[in-house]
């Protein structure tokens, strides 16, 4: 049981103990009620139908009786926070607290994995196979993928994946061998600048091809001072890894999705503009004195 993979503590108890009756056929609330020190055996079954909820007193008490360590006991106190949370500011508060105890599993590409960006859908090949269970049925992972790729591109992808260590056979299937990539300092900007492009790309075929329930798209066009400029800039970065936060902890995957964020700028800074016209005029003003 990864108490990391939650976020909603009732759904952890509820699978805790499906869990644990699963491989300990004598498990009972009973029992873990006697471990966790209370007498009532049907607090436990309350508190994952929602009938009442876990004290600041008892959060220790459970945490002794599910047997988590000291990160994991943190984590666990904070998703009992995090669930009964009222306002979204306050959820906002404590998910940025649970997201850094979330173990990091990021793996960067070297030099010698550059190829994995060259086509759009080595990385949606890759992600297809948390979905689905890929052997040799590449005409499957062909017909998964919107737009769809040729059985020939889906077998060379798995080929290529594999090649570079990204992916492995286990149980007959195969899997990613991390759960999150990134193209780290080894990769040349221009690699990933090419690759993003065409992710953009796909996102605007997505405008015609998808309804407003399976997407979300928009544009803001704004006026911000420099300070406005880097609060927004960081304000995405914080965004972009809370999601990856969520991904990591996500399980039962059932399709693919990419998230493009841009945000650029529309015009000249004012303050540059108006130091590029004095330079001007002071150019301007050599000339006429030479005169």
């Amino acid at each position: 049981m990864n108490v990391f993979a939650y976020y909603n503590y009732r759904k952890y108890l509820q699978d805790y103990y499906e869990y644990r009756k699963s491989v300990q056929r004598y498990f009972s609330y009973r029992a873990f009620a006697k471990r966790a020190g209370y007498t009532s055996s049907g607090f436990y079954l309350d508190l994952v139908k929602g009938r009442k909820s876990l004290t600041p007193q008892m959060v220790p008490k459970f945490i002794h009786a599910l047997g988590l360590s000291e990160k994991e006991g943190r984590y666990f106190s904070l998703m009992v926070d995090f669930t009964h949370a009222e306002t979204p500011e306050s959820k906002q508060v404590i998910f940025e607290k649970m997201s850094a105890l979330l173990p990091r599993t990021t793996k960067a590409l070297s030099r010698q994995q550059i190829e994995y960006y060259k086509e759009w859908y080595y990385v949606a090949v890759r992600e297809a196979l948390s979905v689905l269970n890929v052997s040799d049925n590449y005409q499957d992972l062909a017909l998964f993928l919107n737009p769809r790729i040729t059985v020939p591109q889906a077998k060379q992808a798995i080929k290529l994946l594999s090649n570079l260590g990204l992916i492995e056979k286990e149980n007959g299937f195969w899997r990613s061998v991390n759960k999150t990539i990134t193209s780290g300092r080894e990769i040349p900007p221009f690699i990933v600048h090419d690759f993003q492009k065409k992710m953009m790309d796909l996102g605007k075929a997505a405008v015609d091809h998808y309804s407003t329930e399976r997407r979300n798209v928009s544009c803001t066009t704004m006026s911000v001072s420099p300070q406005g400029l880097e609060r927004i800039i960081h304000k995405i970065d914080t965004f972009r890894k809370e999601v990856v936060d969520i991904v990591r902890s996500d399980d039962h995957e059932s399709m693919i999705c990419e998230l493009n964020i841009q945000f650029f700028p529309l015009s000249k800074e004012l303050e540059a503009l108006q130091e590029n016209e004095a330079r001007m005029d002071e150019t301007e003003g050599d000339s006429d004195d030479e005169d």
